[in-house]
């Protein structure tokens, strides 16, 4: 992280951690950016030093720059993304939606096709 700040500190003059808080300044970048590898952070940085000449790149700004670039996260940060998408779906549902037994007519249908599924004593 601290290979970061310090590219980040070249390219913007007026990014400057004061000596007293260089602790606390990586402990929140790198909290923000633990589940992306640093050389995928450093690429993302960048490619928004090229974009942005004016401000150095917050650590979201960062992260949201790793998260929107397909091509450089692994498959393992892709299907956490899609996890993580299903579960917060799945909690929206929940919360939103009352479920309840379904219809008679529903039921019936159901009844009819597990009957005709059914093993019978004399067919075992």
């Amino acid at each position: 992280m601290t290979l970061l700040l310090k590219y980040l500190s070249a390219a913007y003059r007026s990014f400057v951690i004061n000596e007293d808080e260089v602790q606390d300044v990586v402990g929140v970048w790198t909290d923000i950016l633990q589940d992306i590898p640093p050389d995928v952070a450093m690429a993302a940085a960048r490619r928004l030093c090229r974009e942005n000449t004016s401000f150095a790149p917050t650590p979201g700004e960062i992260y949201q720059a790793c998260m929107d670039s397909g091509p450089e996260l692994t498959i393992y940060q892709l299907q956490k993304q899609e996890q993580q998408q299903r579960l917060l779906e799945l909690r929206e549902y929940h919360e939103t939606e009352k479920v309840g037994p379904p219809p008679d007519h529903i039921r019936q249908k159901l009844d009819a096709i597990f009957k005709k599924a059914r093993v019978t004593e004399d067919e075992s």
